[in-house]
């Protein structure tokens, strides 16, 4: 069993043991968290709380996709007419500058073919 320090006392955090536990938690697998016990590795309480911060953050992150995806379709077809076939292009044609700046802050949520067309005119946002 891990031997746990006094507060502050506590050692330095070990990014791979964070990584592990949220995977574990991502994956549902004990088996991971167990073979750290095994290995005599452990996992401090500030790792543990590290992770489970992680975990939670990315399970908002998962529920707001899907209105950041609707977001994006709805800023692209804004101002299009959408009878007969619309290619990407045809889509961005249509966009103003203002739309572009709302598609870059939506870009992470774009279905592939839509960010190829953004890095095409505007390049990847740096920051994702």
């Amino acid at each position: 069993m891990p031997e746990y320090n006094a507060p502050g006392d506590e050692p330095e955090i070990r990014p791979e043991v964070v990584q592990a536990v949220f995977s574990a938690l991502i994956d549902m697998d004990p088996a991971t968290l167990m073979q750290l016990e095994a290995a005599g590795t452990g996992v401090t309480s500030a790792e543990r709380e590290q992770a489970e911060n992680l975990y939670a953050a990315s399970l908002r992150a998962s529920q707001d996709q899907p209105q950041r995806w609707l977001e994006g379709v709805k800023v692209l077809t804004a101002r299009s007419d959408l009878s007969g076939g619309r290619s990407w292009a045809d889509l961005f044609d249509s966009l103003g500058p203002e739309h572009a700046i709302q598609l870059r802050g939506l870009y992470d949520s774009m279905n592939d073919g839509a960010r190829a067309e953004y890095d095409r005119r505007y390049g990847r946002p740096e920051e994702i």
